[in-house]
């Protein structure tokens, strides 16, 4: 009997050890598989960082090229050239240029009278059939003055050249034309030649907006169209649009050999691991399955750990608590293009915690009644205050559409109920800004007097039924353009009198908001979240505060009219000398003679960032290039680029590139690694 006890225990023991190891080896299978899925998304992460910050710099620069051609053009000393005198001069002047832009390499003066080209460093030519740009004189369209057009150029021993053709102002009966060329092969050599370092697995070229090839490494694709399709299912193709020129910036890679490596060990490993697991489940008997259980159970809860982080995190980023960044944007590849936040409130809330059960339980069935719906996704996101609103994913960009599938979804006693504010239509990068529009749609709702269940952003003017008045904001705009403040405070002052009506003051509110969101172009989004601000603080019935706030933002359009080339490039000097430093924007302004406001608009219109994010941009690229030199610690690195703590380094080291230093030391040396044998099979 107490042999039997002890063989029985003892293969119960066996099968507990055998049971136990399995999930052990199904874990490592897991976590394997987990480790090189990570290490191919930070490849591709590290590639697409790569390809973005090329994109940006060479768009940097050719919006420079284009930016000093528009000045050049309109320069006095190449306007209203009619003798041949002064054509000459003007051909002196532009060989001075020559050595103003590397990539500027040829300059040329097309009269049209004569129709002869000037041509620097050559001299002229009496016929342009014969030059290097034989379509000056047939093809060129009659460009309006202060407009320019990008030409496919021409070809040298050696070099490939586009041309950039602007009209130059004057009174000649022919058009006169100044003609920018600009070496492309200068431009492949500084930007992409060592990208395409792989020539098996890296190929980036430039393309126009109709597909056409403008440089490639080999030169018999240039002046091809290449396929939609490249018949290759290994072949990655990668796009990013350069605006300038209305060019693309193209970059295949070979994601087989990219990959090889990685998905080798990856295979091996994993049959390893499951071999095991065979053998073993062969001794695992059925009452064995319990003990998977907690296996399971784990997972589930990582699973939904997850799905909240994953929701969590979407919901701050809509209402723009986290900033964007290409690897936030990775986080949901499945995400529709076509994205609109909508706010939902009852119309009758009342107190209390039983009333706000209730609510909250009416509020789930209508949005359950829209997640029904097969016209869109939706995701319902709570507020830390409590309130509600919606992700919708959309199919379309026609918001009249949307609006009659919302309403339709729902039936007349639930549309009675609540009041759903709905932003306007935008793709994920920026969905923080339909938040703000629903906000500003609520808050005008609050306070609208028909009884309508929806307010959109974009349709208030349409639910108003007294006729728009648009000479007031006329007034307003000029006056804005020509920085007349006396004019600015009486268009306002009439727009905002006291013998409006509700409804004429809310239109008068929501025209004059919707020329200034116009008009602030890109700071439209800090606009409205100091408008709603404004809204919640005040009321937008308080016209002293409304007049105050709106005749605050007429100074700003100032200082977007400034002068800012000189203070921007004294801004990238104090940089560049104090980055190591642990200076103030109060130090920084004082220095430059500057006011700290002026000195945050200069930055942001000149670089399209803060000095701060400018700041921490140069250090970033600064801590780049020590980390490609391994003798070099991590620890020292964040406080050689100016840093003052390890921690802050490794939080802005990941906000820009999207990896962790040591993850880019990595592939810095893996892309060594893979250079090494091919130079050695060379």
């Amino acid at each position: 009997m107490k042999r039997d006890t002890r063989s029985y225990l003892s293969r119960v023991a066996i099968v507990l050890i055998v049971v136990s190891l399995v999930p052990a080896l199904l874990s490592s299978a897991y976590n394997t598989n987990l480790f090189m899925k990570q290490t191919i998304r930070l490849v591709d992460a590290k590639n697409g960082t790569e390809l973005a910050r090329t994109g940006t710099l060479m768009e940097r620069m050719l919006q420079q090229i284009i930016d000093f051609a528009s000045t050049t053009a309109g320069d006095a000393r190449f306007t209203n050239l009619q003798t041949t005198t002064e054509h000459w001069k003007a051909w002196l002047e532009l060989n001075k240029l020559l050595f103003v832009s590397p990539f500027v390499t040829e300059y040329m003066l097309y009269n049209g009278a004569e129709r002869s080209l000037l041509i620097s460093n050559y001299g002229i030519e009496r016929n342009p059939e014969r030059s290097a740009i034989p379509w000056i004189a047939s093809q060129t369209p009659q460009i309006p003055l202060y407009q320019y057009e990008i030409k496919a150029g021409y070809s040298k021993p050696g070099k490939q050249m586009a041309s950039i053709v602007h009209k130059l102002p004057g009174l000649q009966k022919e058009p006169n034309y100044i003609i920018f060329n600009v070496d492309l092969d200068k431009m492949y050599m500084s930007f992409l030649s060592e990208l395409n370092g792989n020539a098996q697995m890296y190929n980036y070229y430039l393309t126009d907006a109709k597909g056409t090839v403008m440089y490639h490494r080999d030169k018999t694709w240039i002046g091809t169209v290449l396929p939609e399709q490249t018949g290759n299912s290994n072949m990655q193709v990668d796009r990013i649009k350069l605006e300038a020129f209305d060019w693309a910036l193209v970059r295949e890679v070979n994601t087989q050999l990219l990959y090889k490596e990685a998905r080798a060990l990856k295979n091996k490993l994993l049959s390893a691991l499951f071999t095991v697991i065979g053998v073993m489940s062969v001794f695992i008997v059925f009452g064995a399955r319990e003990l998977y259980k907690p296996f399971r159970s784990v997972v589930a809860r990582m699973t939904e750990s997850e799905e909240q982080q994953r929701r969590s995190l979407l919901g701050r980023f809509i209402r723009g608590e986290t900033p964007v960044s290409p690897d936030l944007v990775r986080r949901w590849p499945e995400m529709s293009p076509y994205l609109v936040v909508a706010i939902i409130t009852l119309k009758h809330p009342q107190e209390g915690k039983k009333t706000e059960n209730t609510a909250a339980s009416q509020i789930q069935h209508i949005q359950q009644r829209m997640a029904a719906s097969s016209s869109f996704r939706l995701e319902p996101f709570k507020e830390p205050n409590g309130d509600e609103f919606i992700l919708f994913q959309l199919e379309h960009e026609d918001m009249n559409r949307f609006m009659t599938e919302l309403l339709l979804a729902l039936e007349p006693a639930e549309l009675d109920s609540v009041v759903i504010s709905i932003g306007g239509i935008h793709s994920l990068e920026d969905i923080h800004k339909s938040y703000i529009e629903a906000l500003y749609a609520y808050n005008i709702g609050r306070i609208y007097t028909a009884d309508s269940p929806v307010y959109c952003f974009n349709k208030l003017p349409m639910d108003y039924e007294v006729p728009m008045k648009t000479a007031a904001i006329e007034e307003l705009e000029l006056a804005i353009r020509q920085q007349n403040e006396r004019s600015f405070t009486e268009a306002l002052n009439a727009l905002f009198s006291g013998q409006l009506t509700v409804v004429e003051y809310n239109l008068n509110f929501y025209q004059t908001v919707t020329l200034l969101l116009r008009m602030f172009g890109q700071h439209s989004s800090t606009f409205l979240n100091e408008l709603n601000q404004l809204i919640t603080d005040r009321g937008i019935m308080n016209v002293t505060a409304v007049k105050q706030f709106l005749f605050a933002k007429f100074h700003s359009f100032r200082d977007y009219a400034e002068e800012t080339k000189d203070y921007a490039d004294r801004i990238h000097d104090y940089i560049v000398a104090h980055y190591t430093e642990n200076f103030s924007l109060d130090e920084m302004a004082e220095h430059l003679g500057l006011s700290k406001q002026h000195l945050i608009t200069v930055c942001k219109k000149r670089y399209n960032r803060t000095p701060i994010e400018y700041l921490n941009e140069f250090r970033i690229e600064e801590a780049k290039r020590l980390l490609a030199d391994s003798r070099t610690k991590i620890a020292d690195i964040g406080t050689r680029s100016g840093f003052n703590s390890n921690s802050y380094f490794a939080k802005v080291f990941k906000m820009y590139t999207g990896i962790t230093a040591s993850e880019y030391r990595e592939l810095l040396f893996t892309r060594n690694m893979e250079k090494k044998p091919q130079l050695a099979d060379s």
